[in-house]
C-alpha cells in the first residue's frame, strides 16, 4: 500500500468516526426531548399560585391549663384523653394549651382537628386563638367542635376556613386551645394549620407625630378601623412627676405613658391625652396594620 492509500485510508476512517459521534448526539438530544404533538408542564406566565405550608401539632405538644389535671398521654396511639373523670361538666382541669411559632408576614388559611370521640355527652373542642402582647386581650380565629357527626370514633374534621388572618408575631402571640369534656376514650390526635406566603402584605405606615401643649389637651390618633399602633413618647423629664405625664385610651381603656417609651396597642378609638395646665408634651405614632 502506497503513501496516497495510507493516507485515504486514514481519512475514511476519521469521517467514519466523526459520523458516528455526531449520529450518537442527535440521537441522545431527541430521546430527551417531548414527542412531536406532545408538550410538557410549563406555569402560565404572569401566574403565581402561593405555596401552602402545612404545620402539624401533635397531642402531645399541649400541657394543661392547671396543674392538678389529670390526663393522659398515649404515645402509640398518638392520643390525648382525660383520667379518672365522670362527668363531662367543664372545668379549668379540662384546658390544655400548645404554644405556636408561626412563620411572620404568613397568612392563616385554615385548620383541620384529628382526634376521637365516642362520648354523645362531652366533646373535643378545640381553639386557635391569638393574644396581644401589651393587653390582656384574646380573640377565638377558629374554633371546630366535635359534635354529632363525630360522636362515633375516630374523625378528621372539615377544613375551618381562616379568611384574611395575616400572622403578625411583633404584636401577637398564637396558640391552640384545647377544651376536652368527652370521655370513654376520648381524645386529641393532632390538629393541622393551612397557611400560605403573603407578598403582598402592608408595610407599617410612616412614623407621625403628636403634641399636646397649651390649651390642647387631646390628641385624636386618625383611626376609622381596627388598628394596630405603636405611640412613643419624647422625654418628659421636664414635667414635674409623672401625675403629669400623658396618658392613652383606647375604647375606653387608659394606659399610662412613660418618659422616652413606647407601647404598641390594638383598638377602634384611641387618643393620647393630659390634664389643662401640666405642661407640653410630645411623641410619635405609626400604623403597624389595619384590618381589612
Amino acid at each position: 500500500m502506497n503513501r496516497r492509500q495510507i493516507i485515504t485510508s486514514a481519512m475514511l476512517a476519521t469521517l467514519f468516526t466523526l459520523t458516528l459521534l455526531l449520529g450518537s448526539l442527535f440521537g441522545f438530544k431527541g430521546a430527551g426531548a417531548a414527542p412531536l404533538g406532545q408538550s410538557t408542564a410549563t406555569p402560565t406566565p404572569g401566574v403565581v399560585s402561593p405555596a401552602v405550608t402545612r404545620l402539624s401539632i401533635s397531642a402531645m405538644a399541649f400541657l394543661p391549663l392547671n396543674q392538678a389535671a389529670v390526663y393522659q398521654k398515649d404515645v402509640g396511639q398518638h392520643l390525648l384523653t382525660l383520667g379518672n373523670k365522670t362527668t363531662t361538666t367543664a372545668t379549668d382541669s379540662d384546658i390544655f394549651v400548645a404554644p405556636l411559632n408561626l412563620p411572620n408576614r404568613s397568612r392563616l388559611r385554615g385548620m383541620t382537628v384529628f382526634g376521637q370521640d365516642f362520648d354523645n355527652q362531652g366533646a373535643v373542642q378545640v381553639r386557635l386563638k391569638r393574644c396581644d402582647h401589651s393587653q390582656a386581650r384574646c380573640l377565638s380565629l377558629a374554633e371546630m367542635t366535635s359534635t354529632a357527626p363525630f360522636a362515633a370514633g375516630q374523625f378528621e374534621s372539615s377544613l375551618v376556613a381562616l379568611p384574611n388572618e395575616a400572622v403578625n408575631n411583633d404584636f401577637y402571640s398564637y396558640f391552640l386551645e384545647l377544651e376536652l369534656t368527652a370521655l370513654a376514650g376520648s381524645g386529641l390526635r393532632s390538629v393541622r394549620l393551612e397557611l400560605v406566603a403573603d407578598p403582598t402584605a402592608a408595610t407599617p405606615a410612616a412614623v407621625e407625630t403628636w403634641a399636646l401643649s397649651g390649651a390642647v389637651t387631646s390628641f385624636p390618633l386618625p383611626n376609622q378601623d381596627l388598628a394596630q399602633v405603636r405611640i412613643c413618647t419624647d422625654d418628659l423629664g421636664h414635667l414635674p412627676n409623672s401625675t403629669h405625664y400623658p396618658w392613652l385610651v383606647v375604647d375606653g381603656q387608659t394606659i399610662p405613658l412613660l418618659s422616652n417609651a413606647c407601647i404598641d396597642v390594638l383598638g377602634y378609638t384611641m387618643q393620647i391625652r393630659r390634664e389643662l395646665n401640666t405642661g407640653s408634651s410630645s411623641g410619635t405614632y405609626q400604623f403597624l396594620h389595619k384590618s381589612r
